[in-house]
C-alpha cells in the first residue's frame, strides 16, 4: 500500500495484492519503522454505513462501510474519494484508488501493480 499524504489529503494506493488481501480478510495495513517507532497505516472494511478515519497513538485507521468496497472490488473501478469533516470545523479528502503500473519506465517493482488503463495508448 501507498499513501501519499498532503495538506488536509490522504491517498492510498493499494495494488493487486493489497485489495485481494482487504477483500479477503478485511483489512490490509502498512508499517513504516522510524527510529525506535512505527508509523501504521490500517484499511478495514466494516459493516458500518459511514466511513470513519482514527488518528490513534502510532497511525491512521480507515475504517470502510463494506458495500462500497464490494463495489469498488469490480474490476472497472479505479477508486473513491471521501470527504469527512474534522473535529475543527475543515475537512479531510480521502482517495482510495487502485495502483497501476506506471506508463514510464521507473526502477520500481511494479509486479503486483494493476495494468495501466493507459497503456498503449498514445499521449
Amino acid at each position: 500500500m501507498k499513501i501519499r499524504i498532503r495538506g488536509n489529503s490522504i491517498r492510498y494506493r493499494l495494488d493487486k495484492t493489497d485489495v485481494e488481501l482487504l477483500e479477503n480478510t478485511g483489512k490490509v495495513e502498512s508499517i513504516t519503522h522510524i527510529g525506535t517507532g512505527t508509523l501504521h497505516f490500517c484499511v478495514r472494511g466494516k459493516d458500518i454505513t459511514d466511513p470513519v478515519i482514527k488518528m490513534e497513538h502510532d497511525g491512521v485507521h480507515l475504517l470502510l462501510p463494506l458495500p462500497r468496497l464490494a463495489a469498488w472490488y469490480a474490476p472497472d473501478q479505479v477508486g473513491f474519494e471521501l470527504i469527512l469533516p474534522n473535529a475543527d470545523g475543515t475537512e479531510l479528502t480521502i482517495l482510495v484508488e487502485k495502483d497501476f503500473k506506471c506508463l514510464a519506465e521507473r526502477n520500481e517493482d511494479e509486479s503486483h501493480a494493476f495494468d495501466n488503463p493507459n497503456a498503449g495508448q498514445n499521449c
